[in-house]
């Protein structure tokens, strides 16, 4: 089956009548082809594909989306369908419009994480963790829950990260050594019961875009999400990590939160454990940052 006979496989699947009009590639999709089709009824949607076996990739994705998107509190794309069909995945969305990123939208956005993170989910979650096992990139996120955050940190986020990078020779054994040490000294580090939040998980700037919601209002959109439970803060180390998020974004976010605790070894230890992932997934050019933030933490 070609990729316009899925699309109109999952268009039917949600019971949308139109058909597909036009269709144009859209920028950004490192894993997935991601394209805005219109339908002959001017309706606009967006269409990320794969073959057949990224089909679990697509449900994660969608499931991330769905969480965010009932909070009510950050702006998201609605999925529409996941399916399957001839070899291709397909996840449909409905399509953002574009904005103009404007000061007063990404001042606002802080103010959506912030009340994104100081949400109280119903049910409580348990723990921290996640419903389902997701990935950041093409890595496996394990998200089993746990009731201490320290172990889950250990285990669940550097620990994972650690053991992919021993297996995949992406470290040497003292570099390696040195993030076991940053995991044995998490308690010092990071709190063991921070306010359980509902993160996006994979928060840096390409995955932040300008956006026009349905009242007309400047936002900025949040895509591609990994999300889980955990430190609201964990989404501001990944805004921080590699830039592109402009200053009032931070302070309209800090101005809504209480918990500043310990915040800046935090960061580091959030922050290492993306960096450890872009290590696994593009090599070695990534281990002097990790080691950096390894040698920060360790000497705290």
């Amino acid at each position: 089956m070609s990729l316009p006979a899925a699309i109109e496989y999952a268009l039917c699947e949600v019971g949308i009548a139109g058909r597909v009009a036009t269709m144009s590639p859209l920028t950004g999709g490192c894993i997935h082809r991601v394209d805005e089709i219109t339908l002959d009824d001017g309706t606009t949607l967006v269409v990320k594909s794969n073959t057949a076996d990224h089909l679990g990739l697509f449900r994660e994705e969608a499931a991330s989306l769905r969480v965010l998107e009932r909070t009510g509190t950050v702006l998201v794309p609605v999925p529409l369908a996941v399916v399957g069909r001839g070899g291709v995945a397909v996840l449909l969305m409905r399509a953002i419009r574009s904005g103009r990123g404007t000061p007063e939208a990404w001042q606002r956005l802080g103010r959506d994480l912030a009340a994104l993170h100081l949400d109280n989910p119903d049910p409580p979650p348990a723990g921290y963790g996640f419903s389902v096992d997701n990935h950041l990139g093409t890595t496996l996120q394990p998200n089993a829950w746990c009731d201490d955050w320290v172990r889950f940190n250990a285990e669940n986020r550097l620990g994972h990260q650690l053991e992919l990078a021993r297996r995949r020779d992406r470290l040497q054994s003292s570099e390696a050594a040195g993030v076991q040490r940053v995991i044995a000294k998490l308690g010092m580090l990071i709190p063991a019961a921070p306010k359980p939040a509902l993160i996006h998980g994979d928060l840096w700037s390409g995955n932040a875009i300008a956006a026009v919601d349905g009242r007309g209002a400047e936002r900025i959109a949040l895509i591609d999400p990994a999300c889980s439970i955990g430190d609201g803060w964990a989404d501001i180390a990944m805004m921080r990590l590699f830039g592109g998020f402009p200053p009032d974004c931070f302070t309209a976010y800090a101005s809504m939160i209480d918990d500043h605790d310990r915040l800046e070894s935090r960061i580091a230890v959030y922050q290492l454990y993306h960096v450890l992932n872009h290590v696994n997934l593009f090599g070695h050019g990534y281990v002097e940052k990790a080691m950096g933030l390894v040698n920060r933490l360790v000497g705290e």
